[in-house]
């Protein structure tokens, strides 16, 4: 029985100080080099851009998908100082949270430009870049047909920002001691468990819904903001799964808040080297990852892309970023546009086809 951790509506809460006293010591540092982006940043809007590249003319908004804390937000406070050191404007970070992501998402589709533009836009000129994860620029728009942009059409991939396996984290007091054995207690008691997610159509809600058809179980869904939230509401107890980011899930594993069946990468944490991955724990189907990316509107010149993925490589080289995201089995990258163009292609197929397969629609 589960009655300890009998799942109930999750409250909202506000973004936890998470992670580790070495997470938190370098999470200081980043700060304090943002107060001196800060300079940089007012510094670059006084002076004109380079006359090679017209872009930007004025402050360029940069949308981070997920709350302040989040990996999306963290990256965007370190790149923007250096962006705007490169290109001679403000890179001014706003958080779009919510709906899995397809508000910031949404808010760059509408920025496409000219003739160019995809069917989300068509009156912006460029101005507007999004930190975001997966689903919102791959699938969002086959779980949700009214969805207002199109993404294979309204943006512009710049940069394979990072990526990382997931944690497969309950709460302690669940009694199943492994992979297989959550499969048997969800058998057992059908609908009884809730799992969490970032929102619909994004990975941590795909590969669980794939879970339950391939096991043939059933898992009530309940959709967060951001991790942060969802992992709060995992130590609680109110919901007893989710698909957990190294950021957030190892510390807690490691403090006895959280327990870790898997890890749906191809091998094991260094930082918790007793836990399997999925292939090894029996699910190799199991296997995923999430990632972080930067997008532009659908228009953006190649070129400048290429410019601009250049300049994120010098911003993800910053110690104290590394630090931060580089110590829980995060992968930095840096790609160009085109290596990101092809994940992304990847990606879509592989999901789009769960979608189809099970039926899945938002809401």
């Amino acid at each position: 029985m589960v009655a300890s951790v009998v799942p109930a509506r999750p409250r909202p809460h506000r973004s936890p100080a998470h992670g580790s006293a070495g997470q938190r010591a370098a999470l200081g540092h980043l700060r304090r080099r943002r107060l001196v982006g800060a300079t940089l940043v007012a510094a670059a809007a006084g002076r004109p851009a380079r006359a090679a590249s017209p872009w930007p003319e004025r402050p360029v908004r940069l949308l981070a998908a997920m709350p302040p804390g989040s990996t999306p937000d963290l990256i965007a406070r370190a790149l923007a100082p250096v962006l705007a050191a490169r290109f001679g404007q403000p890179f001014v970070v706003e958080n779009r949270p919510g709906a899995g992501g397809t508000l910031a998402a949404g808010a760059v589709a509408q920025a496409g430009i000219g003739s160019g533009a995809g069917s989300g836009a068509g009156s912006g000129d460029g101005h507007v870049l999004g930190i975001v994860m997966g689903g919102p620029t791959t699938t969002a728009r086959a779980l949700n047909p009214a969805l207002p942009y199109d993404p294979a059409r309204d943006f512009t991939p710049v940069s394979l920002l990072v990526r990382a396996p997931f944690l497969v984290a309950v709460h302690p007091a669940l009694p199943a001691a492994d992979l297989m054995g959550l499969v048997a207690l969800a058998r057992a008691e059908p609908g009884r468990l809730s799992y969490g997610s970032v929102g619909p159509g994004t990975v941590t809600h795909l590969a669980i819904e794939e879970f339950k058809a391939r096991h043939g179980i059933a898992i009530e869904h309940v959709a967060y903001r951001g991790f942060a939230e969802m992992t709060l509401d995992l130590i609680a107890g109110r919901i007893q799964l989710g698909l957990d980011t190294p950021f957030n899930g190892v510390p807690a594993v490691r403090e006895g808040r959280l327990s870790a069946l898997a890890v749906t990468g191809t091998r094991r944490f260094d930082d918790l080297p007793a836990v399997p991955t999925v292939a090894e724990a029996g699910d190799p189907a199991a296997a995923c990852f999430g990632w972080t990316g930067l997008v532009a509107p659908a228009g953006f010149p190649a070129e400048r892309a290429r410019a601009l993925a250049a300049a994120v490589r010098e911003g993800l080289a910053e110690p104290s970023l590394r630090a931060v995201l580089g110590q829980q089995a995060t992968e930095i990258v840096g790609s160009d546009p085109a290596e990101f163009a092809a994940l992304q292609r990847a990606e879509a197929a592989r999901w789009i086809a769960v979608i189809e397969r099970l039926g899945l629609r938002a809401g």
